[in-house]
């Protein structure tokens, strides 16, 4: 047997033994238990970071672990891409990631905890906690199977055919049984949203073997079932209701399982409840639109271009005019929260719009911040979404190339030329 296929089953077994986290840390120290490699010389230093007072979340700036220019880059044909250090709110270098064959995800703060991908070894993965004081744990997970559901709580895999539900609060884990099912969803997003006291189950018609049918309920962390076994597919929770699939219709139902909403067929249902209203699309002319309907099934908004929920409770609304794009906010009751509607000009970003803190972006792209105004007025182009507070990207000036990290008022943090 070759030497990595014994490294591979020490590892493996070392993730069973361990199924809570292996390492916490303080902000005051950048790990020190895992060995160090070419990466760290790249991390950047406390002096380099300079935080403007106001922080209020712990926040990540990219660095070069290897160059763009790489030949290994080439010769494989990857793209580059940067690595990342997390910092704490007053200015300490806390973690960063390390050994990564593609872009690690990162986190943003749910309900005061948020996590990111440090590391892969062998097939196997760790990810950082992180809490809005900058405090860290650590837990490995078996190929990537790592997510956050709900704030403090998050599903993981610390070895094949294994899934553990973990509170980082309290740092208990809870086996999760072969009839207890969740998906984590690709790239570590956590889109699906749960009720951890109501989370679903199935329930699995088998024959000789074979699955036959399947369907799902709802139970809580004692092993309580609120609903029996009757809908085919989750959708997520919020607002008291969740939003699973009977026969290919979307049904709003309570956590017992009775069904408050059965939207029509003419209309796809987009998001779960928010702010008492959720967002729905359909088309006319084979144009498509999107309308916000409230808990009755009735309208409660325009139609629009495109709607996307805000993280305040709001809606991005994009209108199509003879002009083109435009787009500004919006309340649950179809009112205008913004003086101002800004332009859209690349109408294949429609559906990237988003807006988080002060900024209106697309996936690789600051639009304007809430005042109308462009923080940003050099050439740039987003490294990660952004966060509440910050924003990392790679941009140009005076023809140089850099990556750096901002405040959303345009105060730079930290850059470094790309060289």
């Amino acid at each position: 047997m070759k030497k990595t296929n014994y490294v591979n089953i020490l590892f493996a077994l070392s993730l069973t033994l361990s199924i809570v986290p292996s390492v916490a840390h303080s902000e005051n120290a950048i790990r020190s238990d895992r060995p160090e490699t070419t990466v760290l010389k790249y991390v950047p230093t406390e002096k380099e970071i300079q935080v403007p007072p106001g922080l209020t979340e712990p926040f990540f700036v990219p660095f070069a672990g290897s160059s763009p220019n790489d030949p290994y880059f080439k010769e494989f044909k990857q793209k580059w891409f940067p690595h990342f250090a997390l910092v704490s709110p007053t200015g300490k270098v806390i973690d960063q990631q390390e050994s990564l064959a593609y872009p690690g995800y990162m986190s943003p703060l749910q309900d005061g905890y948020g996590f990111f991908h440090i590391i892969t070894f062998y097939g196997n993965s760790s990810f950082i906690i992180f809490d809005q004081q900058g405090n860290t744990q650590e837990l490995g997970a078996y190929n990537n199977y790592f997510t956050q559901i709900d704030g403090e709580w998050f599903l993981y895999s610390p070895t094949s055919y294994t899934s553990y539900l973990y509170n980082a609060r309290t740092k208990t884990s809870k086996q999760i049984t072969d009839e207890e099912l969740f998906t984590i969803p690709s790239e570590y997003t956590g889109a699906t949203t749960f009720d951890i006291q109501h989370y679903p189950f199935v329930k699995r018609n088998v024959k000789d073997g074979m699955v036959l049918s399947y369907k799902f309920g709802l139970k809580d962390m004692n092993g309580k079932i609120h609903a029996k076994p009757f809908f085919d597919e989750y959708m997520g929770y919020s607002e008291g209701l969740h939003r699973v699939k009977i026969n290919g219709m979307t049904h709003f139902i309570t956590h017992e399982g009775k069904v408050v909403l059965k939207p029509s067929r003419n209309y796809k249902v987009e998001s779960n409840f928010h702010s008492s209203v959720f967002i729905v699309s359909g088309k006319k002319d084979k144009e498509e639109f999107f309308l916000l309907m409230n808990k009755k099934g009735t309208f409660a908004s325009k139609k629009y271009a495109f709607l996307k929920e805000t993280s305040d409770g709001q809606f991005i609304a994009v209108s199509k005019t003879k002009d083109g794009y435009f787009f500004q906010k919006i309340n649950a009751m179809d009112k205008p929260t913004t003086t101002l509607s800004y332009k859209l000009d690349k109408p294949e970003q429609l559906k990237q719009l988003k807006q988080t803190g002060k900024l209106f972006h697309t996936d690789t792209q600051i639009i304007a911040d809430v005042a109308n105004k462009q923080p940003f007025p050099f050439p740039h182009k987003l490294l990660t979404p952004p966060r509440k507070e910050t924003v990392s990207m790679e941009y140009t000036v005076g023809g140089k190339k850099y990556i750096g990290t901002f405040t959303h008022d345009g105060t730079k943090i930290y850059a470094r030329e790309l060289k």
